[in-house]
């Protein structure tokens, strides 16, 4: 009917069916269909249709068996969406709890600094550094690991092969020049500094070490190689934590603009620790890594509170899961931003190999979202 009042009917019937996922809504739909003919017959008002559904339908009861045989019965049971709205209740509750807000914008230094002071380990590693230095650690740490391969029966490169090879392929092997390959990552350790002190850690990142970052002139040196590099397709920044030190978002910013003028694909990776995405000054932090399509590659050694703080520190865990979240609600993680990258890294806490990568990520990704809601990619 070409009458104004009856198009706005006719309307809702198309907005119930495009909204709608069930059978029910289709009957629903149907019955409108009916009051819409009394209507348009002049047999009823707008008014009374809408306002008694009840009593229309009993009138078209003819209709309401077509109804029937359509399918209502075939729609989702309510037990099944009451599950599933239980289901999703729980999950954003279990986000809400773990979200912790308070803790934004609040630091982790005091905590961290307050252990080192109290670890005998650390305390001990730093006089030998203040006596002998970084070199005089490293030459130390080379010469130990030198004498547990000797140990262990693991002759060096050059014996081996003059055990296992001839005269001739000796020589050859002796003389022969090594060529790299064309490099295809560019990774930067960008400072030691950083808000945690983990005992896994293989640089001894913590909060003391202020001094060993890059400098702006380094920064841009770097940057100069990258633009002049057409092989290198990655931009790995580590640390310490990276995004603390001063040049992290100055090489960014400029690496992914530089890589958008020149139509290069460019993949930057920011390894993170997740603390430091709370902590004061990095409130907007993970708006700057999804602005500019940074993946982010976050250390996570277990789900468990406990052996998370055994690994990285007291109150590093809950802080952990509330930066996920907050990557989570920005879109990281998520199959509908494939740009927007987020994978976690075990991290051994001892001198063992980790599991199958496979049965781990199976794990982890149960457990996170069981517990806490939160979505990874890898």
């Amino acid at each position: 009917n070409t009458r104004h009042e009856t198009t706005i009917p006719i309307f809702c019937i198309c907005n119930i069916i495009m909204n709608t996922r069930t059978k029910f809504a289709f009957a629903t739909a149907a019955i409108m269909a009916a009051q819409l003919s009394e209507i348009a017959s002049g047999g009823i008002s707008i008014a009374d249709a809408f306002a008694l559904p009840s009593s229309l339908i009993g009138k078209r009861a003819t209709i309401r068996g077509e109804i029937s045989s359509v399918g209502v019965g075939a729609a989702e049971s309510p037990s099944t969406k009451e599950e599933e709205t239980s289901s999703n209740d729980d999950l954003k509750s279990k986000r809400q709890a773990w979200s912790r807000p308070d803790l934004i914008g609040t630091s982790l230094l005091p905590t961290t600094l307050s252990q080192l002071e109290s670890d005998q380990e650390f305390q001990s590693l730093s006089k030998k550094i203040a006596a002998v230095g970084i070199e005089g650690m490293t030459k130390e740490e080379r010469a130990k690991r030198r004498r547990a391969l000797e140990d262990l029966g693991v002759p060096n490169f050059m014996q081996f092969v003059s055990d296992n090879c001839n005269e001739v392929e000796v020589k050859v092997l002796k003389g022969r020049q090594l060529f790299r390959k064309e490099p295809k990552i560019l990774q930067l350790n960008i400072g030691l500094y950083c808000n945690q002190a983990c005992t896994h850690c293989h640089v001894e990142s913590s909060p003391l070490r202020k001094e060993e970052t890059m400098s702006a002139e380094i920064a841009a040196r770097c940057l100069h190689l990258l633009q002049s590099t057409p092989s290198i397709d990655t931009l790995d920044l580590t640390g310490g934590a990276p995004e603390l030190n001063g040049q992290f978002r100055f090489l960014v910013k400029m690496a992914r603009s530089w890589a958008k003028e020149n139509n290069r694909k460019l993949t930057i990776i920011d390894r993170c620790n997740l603390t430091v995405l709370l902590e004061p000054n990095q409130e907007d932090l993970v708006d700057f890594l999804k602005h500019n399509e940074v993946r982010v590659v976050a250390s996570l050694p277990c789900y468990g509170e406990d052996n998370v703080d055994a690994q990285r520190g007291r109150g590093v865990f809950q802080r952990s899961i509330a930066a996920l979240l907050k990557l989570n609600e920005a879109g990281y993680g998520s199959s509908r931003y494939p740009e927007l990258s987020l994978d976690l890294v075990y991290n051994p806490s001892g001198a063992f190999l980790p599991p199958g990568q496979s049965s781990l990520e199976v794990d982890y990704k149960r457990e996170l979202m069981e517990k806490f809601g939160i979505s990874f990619n890898n």
